[in-house]
């Protein structure tokens, strides 16, 4: 992206702050559409601390239980495992595809049943809004490749999937869209109560500026009479209360389905300073219980100055996100770092 286009990206973002809607007032969308019901906050994660979490790839040719009992045994209290990713399920699933390798098997049930045999809480991890990855990886199957016709588009009108990173994002305004991970939060309630709800990739697509598919512009266009653009500032307020409509709906689908665990949401630990153009306001969703900034960070000095800001930014309760592997200082030495400033839990990515 443009210098140029970036620096009016975060001017923006700041702006829009001031036009964007409380979704619990009706919002952008419909006004009967199930996500503009203002949902009860949850004390659980209030009350919750040592957590020490980890993010999970589900691999077909492990053994859940021996994974699950050695991370028990590395001292990991929850496990976040890869449920819904590049559009499909690792389980049955009535409303998604579900992954090939994974034909006969419900892989998240084997998870659940190894995590009552070690004792680990289990959430669910889905990427919301992110169904397909970059074409050379070969993946297809998923939902966007069902529904291609829901995919975002940047200003130029070029698909997710064919500039930027080329990560095929679906478009959050488009109605159908949320239904289908609102019907999914159901799905994933009435199977599984018992395990977590955690959202992630619930944003647009980085290095552009998206959201403009036909329907969405369309959408925005008849609410507001003003054209969808990067200098208008009712587009990204737009944006912003979509994404923060769908937190709320699916943490209501979900609880509503009867589903008994934390409502948890991977987010942007520098928005909106970096990738503005995600439109991620995380801060203004409701029904999420705990947010978990991936503050992955390779200078600890930087790590605690962020830890500082976070602080300051949520009303929720925070889970910090921390990365490992050969760049980055050692978890124990991060964890030392926020520990001073009150961050008792965590959740690690890029655990081999």
């Amino acid at each position: 992206m443009k210098w140029w286009r970036y620096f009016l990206l975060v001017a923006c973002t700041f702006t829009s702050l001031a036009f964007a809607q409380d979704p619990t007032e009706g919002g952008v969308l419909d006004p009967e559409t199930p996500e503009n019901i203002t949902i009860p906050d949850l004390p659980a994660a209030n009350v919750r601390h040592g957590v020490m979490g980890v993010w999970v790839r589900p691999d077909p040719r492990q053994d859940t239980y021996t994974l699950m009992d050695s991370l028990k045994k590395e001292g990991f209290t929850d496990v976040f495992v890869e449920a819904f990713y590049h559009g499909m399920t690792i389980y049955p699933s009535a409303i998604a595809p579900m992954r090939p390798e994974l034909t006969g098997r419900d892989l998240l049930n084997e998870y659940v049943e190894a995590a009552a045999r070690t004792g680990l809480r289990l959430h669910a991890w889905l990427e919301v809004f992110y169904w397909a990855p970059p074409k050379q990886y070969g993946v297809s199957g998923g939902l966007l490749e069902e529904h291609p016709e829901w995919e975002t588009l940047n200003s130029k009108g070029v698909r997710s999937s064919d500039t930027g990173l080329h990560m095929g994002f679906a478009d959050p305004a488009i109605y159908e869209v949320r239904k289908t991970v609102y019907d999914l939060s159901t799905e994933l309630a009435e199977n599984y109560p018992n395990v977590g709800l955690h959202l992630d990739y619930l944003r647009y697509p980085s290095k552009d500026d998206f959201g403009y598919n036909p329907v969405a512009v369309k959408i925005f266009q008849d609410q507001t009479g003003t054209k969808a653009g990067v200098t208008n500032m009712k587009w990204y307020a737009f944006r912003q209360d979509v994404l923060a409509q769908a937190a709320a709906g699916m943490s209501r689908a979900y609880h509503q389905a009867g589903g008994q665990g934390l409502v948890t949401a991977a987010v942007n630990a520098y928005y909106p300073l970096y990738k503005p153009e995600t439109q991620q306001v995380w801060t203004k969703w409701q029904g999420v219980d705990v947010f978990i900034p991936m503050a992955y960070s390779t200078n600890l000095t930087a790590l605690k100055v962020l830890g500082y800001t976070l602080r300051t930014r949520s009303k929720k309760p925070i889970w910090m996100g921390l990365q490992v592997g050969p760049e980055y200082p050692g978890l124990t030495s991060q964890m030392n770092v926020l520990r001073p400033q009150g961050f008792s839990n965590f959740v690690v990515f890029g655990r081999r």
